[in-house]
């Protein structure tokens, strides 16, 4: 059976599926709900020395598998978490890790308190409020790194457009990243009460869950190319095949918040299942035989189209339902079905490909023509 055991910066996780910091981790009673859920780690929602002032509402789902949310950090005083919640979730005997932020004042105090209290196995910094000058991330990363002793993580927003120089400028202060936050600021309302769906003062919040999964692998990805130091995914998971990719991305473990909102604490267990499974049945012994596959691939030249070879849709007639669904995706009108013949007009096909990643049962493929 596939070992989902991975060791990061020196500390042993029963697997490589964590809470993230949101809902999931609000209480040692909701870590420990996530524990017995099977979670390989408790990240707990994020503290600060001034607790929020959560609006309401504060979650919404303005389409499946997405939601809009505007939870703010803790509203919990942060003594609180130190001397009840973070010792309570210590029962359960997997690495805990703590979430904070923001300012470099904030992580001075909450830094400090945590090392001298020996709380948690690393700390986890949110960069959400910071903003995108270089100088305030390197400030704010000093102040957590002068007073605490243990394992460091920067987790970027997706507000941060120069990863790359975000990385370097990071690089020596932390000890691993964590990519994204939620992505925002995000609007939806109802049309007929013109109320919007979060009752913040200007109706918006930030979006997870699928929506963002290509964005957060975008940032682990590129992580992952300017560092060796460990990244952890964050984003969009909804399925095993979402946490393979993150891990093939360059991940060395994923955090998931939305999922477990929408179905409940347990699905950090059901994903280790089911990757375990999935590695059995393709010949993986390691979640480490997995890391970084994506970019260890070998890279392909390009297409563009009109240049030589061209790549069209071909079919595998033994998959095909003939359900149409690639005929009605075609905006150009190059599928056709006569009696269960397939027929693609070349003239009209600009090999955009979106028929292959529409159809359900994997019949269509880009394939090369000279």
């Amino acid at each position: 059976m596939a070992d989902l055991k991975v060791n990061i910066l020196g500390i042993q996780f029963p697997n490589p599926i964590w809470t993230a910091a949101g809902p999931g981790g609000a209480s040692a009673d909701k870590l420990l709900e996530a524990a017995r859920g099977g979670a390989g780690a408790l990240v707990s929602k994020t503290i600060s020395q001034k607790p929020a002032r959560v609006p309401i509402p504060n979650i919404s789902l303005p389409f499946p598998g997405s939601l809009i949310n505007a939870e703010l950090w803790s509203e919990v005083d942060y003594h609180r978490f130190l001397e009840e919640e973070f010792p309570r979730a210590r029962v359960a005997g997997i690495p805990i890790i703590a979430s904070v932020g923001y300012s470099p004042e904030d992580l001075s105090v909450l830094g400090k308190q945590l090392n001298e209290k020996d709380l948690v196995d690393a700390v986890e910094f949110s960069i959400h409020y910071v903003g995108k000058d270089i100088s305030n991330l390197i400030k704010t990363a000093e102040a957590l790194r002068t007073v605490f002793d243990g394992p460091v993580l920067a987790k970027f927003s997706p507000s941060i457009s120069e990863i790359r120089s975000a990385v370097k400028a990071l690089d020596p202060l932390v000890d691993g990243f964590v990519a994204i936050n939620s992505v925002g600021p995000a609007l939806d309302f109802d049309i007929y009460t013109r109320r919007p769906l979060m009752g913040s003062g200007d109706g918006r919040g930030w979006l997870s869950g699928r929506a963002i999964l290509p964005i957060g692998l975008h940032f682990v990805a590129t992580i992952a190319m300017e560092t060796d130091k460990p990244v952890i995914g964050v984003g969009g998971i909804r399925t095993v095949e979402d946490v393979i990719k993150y891990i093939m991305a360059g991940a060395s473990a994923v955090q998931v918040c939305s999922l477990a909102v929408l179905k409940g604490q347990q699905v950090y267990g059901q994903l280790a299942e089911q990757l375990s499974r999935w590695m059995d049945k393709n010949g993986y012994t390691g979640v480490s035989d997995l890391r970084a596959a994506f970019l260890k691939r070998e890279k392909k030249p390009l297409y563009y189209y009109g240049d030589g070879t061209q790549l069209y849709p071909e079919i595998v007639y033994e998959k095909c339902r003939f359900c149409d669904m690639c005929v009605n995706a075609c905006i150009h009108g190059a599928i056709q079905f006569e009696n269960k013949i397939y027929d693609l007009d070349r003239n009209k096909c600009v090999s955009c490909g979106l028929c292959v990643s529409v159809c359900p049962w994997n019949a269509l493929s880009m394939t090369e023509y000279p």
